[in-house]
């Protein structure tokens, strides 16, 4: 999705059938993890955010509340040789998740 046609937030939360009533507000958001992000990529049905291992206990946390208000969708935290956050969800869903992370492919 090009900068011009990125969503707005309202449109993002409709598209990605979120409960933000049901998210902790003290819990980080992608705000906090951007910066430790290395990479993003698209797969069939899943995106792929991978970060630096500084961020492993934001990520926790912010997946933990991401699985309270937004329960559609899939988040799994993969740990190898990179932190892995996937994604999975529909393709809408997906096109407007991968709106809020910065574009580093990996």
């Amino acid at each position: 999705m090009s900068e011009r046609s990125s969503p707005d937030r309202d449109d993002i939360i409709e598209v990605l059938e979120c409960d933000l009533g049901a998210r902790p507000t003290t819990a980080p958001g992608v705000d906090s993890l951007v910066p430790h992000v290395r990479g993003v990529a698209r797969t069939t049905g899943a995106l792929l955010v991978e970060f630096d291992e500084h961020a492993a206990e934001t990520l926790s946390a912010f997946v933990d509340a991401e699985r309270s208000c937004c329960a559609g969708i899939g988040w799994e935290i993969e740990r190898g040789p990179m932190l892995r956050l996937r994604i999975t969800a529909g393709d809408g869903q997906l096109e407007a998740m991968a709106s809020l992370w910065k574009s580093k492919p990996i």
